[in-house]
């Protein structure tokens, strides 16, 4: 095991910026530094190398400051590596992928380092990274991509690895290369487990989220013509609460009044289509599809299908 450090201690203020972009790409961690107020940004870098993977711990003490990956750091990266990060002391608000998260101390989350991130602290900070190859991880392309700036599931696999990184982060000693190999593969042998993990609850939740709307549908199916349907009753008769069928509904990229609506206006287009010329209305049929206003149902009706519902009881 190897290390190196870094501490702008000892850097005069207006070269510290350029100090610490410096020892971030000598980290395997090339970033562009954002530091406010350069008198007052005392910090360290500590790195240990492992055999293929890399643990960097940061401690930012007395100011708060921003990184970011930019265009011009990506061009002068190293390899392609996966970073999991882990919060000791101290708050960050992470970017990536149009995704974002605020991660608290002791939850870790990853990021890509071939893509463009930015981490954002508001306070002074103390933190652990672990630079992963991604040669060194194998065929988890979809779940890294999935899980970048995100929280990740809370199973054991996961605070296992950030067990492991504090342990290493404080160990006193030297490795030898033999152990510094078997210390690598067991932490890349974790984040793994990590990965396929977060995988398997991913589809395990999208099979529960598409279990849950075929449930709704179902009970739409059979009640839609009642005016009064309402998502506490449909979530009455499921046995959860109106939050929790909501939040499910969102997960999977809709609603109840979305499904609701798009049931009635499909059961409304086939009454219109199959009844005999003179034989209905538009408020008869309105009402059988649970709308208690003709004009709203008529509003709603052309929203979809670019037509009245008159015309189309004319075609019949």
């Amino acid at each position: 095991m190897k290390y190196n450090r870094w501490s702008t201690l000892h850097i005069a203020p207006r070269h510290r910026a350029e100090f610490w972009r410096s020892a971030g790409q000598d980290a395997l961690t090339p970033i562009t530094p954002h530091i406010p107020r350069l008198d007052n940004f005392e910090a360290t870098l500590t790195t240990r190398s492992l055999d293929v993977v890399v643990l960097n711990q940061v401690q930012v003490l007395t100011s708060s400051h921003d990184v970011e990956q930019t265009d011009a750091d990506l061009a002068r990266g190293g390899p392609p590596c996966l970073l999991v990060d882990v919060y000791l002391s101290g708050q960050v608000h992470a970017s990536q992928h149009d995704r974002k998260i605020i991660a608290k101390p002791g939850e870790p989350f990853l990021i890509d380092s071939r893509q463009k991130y930015r981490l954002n602290h508001p306070n002074p900070v103390s933190m652990l990274a672990l630079v992963v190859p991604y040669t060194a991880l194998g065929a988890h392309e979809a779940a890294i991509n999935a899980l970048t700036a995100s929280h990740l599931p809370e199973r054991a696999s996961l605070q296992l690895l950030a067990s492991q990184m504090r342990a290493l982060s404080a160990w006193p000693h030297d490795l030898q290369a033999a152990e510094s190999a078997r210390v690598s593969d067991l932490l890349v042998g974790t984040l793994q487990a990590v990965l396929l993990d977060a995988a398997e609850d991913s589809a395990g939740a999208r099979k529960e989220r598409s279990f849950l709307r075929r449930k709704v549908q179902q009970l739409i199916e059979r009640q839609y013509a009642d005016p009064a349907l309402s998502p506490a009753v449909v979530a009455y008769q499921m046995g959860v609460s109106v939050r929790t069928l909501h939040a499910r509904l969102a997960q999977d990229g809709t609603s109840f009044g979305a499904e609701l609506m798009a049931h009635r206006l499909q059961r409304a287009y086939t009454m219109l289509q199959g009844a005999p010329q003179h034989s209905t209305t538009v408020i008869a049929i309105a009402a059988l599809c649970g709308f208690s206003s003709a004009a709203h149902f008529s509003r709603r009706f052309r929203a979809r299908y670019g037509m009245p519902p008159g015309a189309l009881l004319r075609e019949s």
